[in-house]
């Protein structure tokens, strides 16, 4: 395997002891949902009403594997439950760049690919390996 990253939705919270923000992405509900399926948490919580929890594996073009996983929330009610489409900005809670990266790739393997069209839904996670070469960088961060 060579730079290719596999994203897997969780049911529940898959944040780990040390978990903070870790980065932001620009998305709208709708894509996320396509992205990832039904979020783990709906409702109004702590400055909080929606979560995406997905956990990932990639290998990197040194064959190094990583393992990690992260959440997307709108931050301070950011969502606008009357307009699924329309693109709000979604914290990245995670343990560091790496989680921030992997939910980075996510979207531009979304918007950039045509990922969206081989499947009805949750797009990315079907338990397929997603090549990672010809995808642009993220957040500047080249690894090849």
């Amino acid at each position: 395997m060579q730079n290719e990253i596999l994203f897997k939705p969780c049911t529940e919270s898959n944040q780990r002891s040390g978990s903070h923000k870790v980065g932001e992405i620009t998305a709208s509900f709708y894509d996320l949902q396509e992205m990832f399926g039904e979020p783990f948490f709906e409702g109004k919580g702590d400055n909080v009403t929606t979560e995406f929890a997905v956990d990932y594996e990639w290998y990197d073009n040194d064959e190094d594997s990583k393992y990690g996983g992260f959440v997307l929330y709108d931050w301070h009610y950011g969502r606008d439950f009357g307009d699924d489409y329309k693109k709000i900005t979604w914290n990245i809670g995670g343990q560091g760049f790496d989680d921030s990266y992997a939910a980075s790739l996510a979207l531009k393997l979304f918007e950039e690919t045509d990922i969206r069209y081989a499947y009805n839904d949750f797009v990315l996670c079907h338990a397929n390996w997603h090549d990672l070469n010809g995808v642009a960088c993220c957040n500047g961060y080249c690894k090849s």
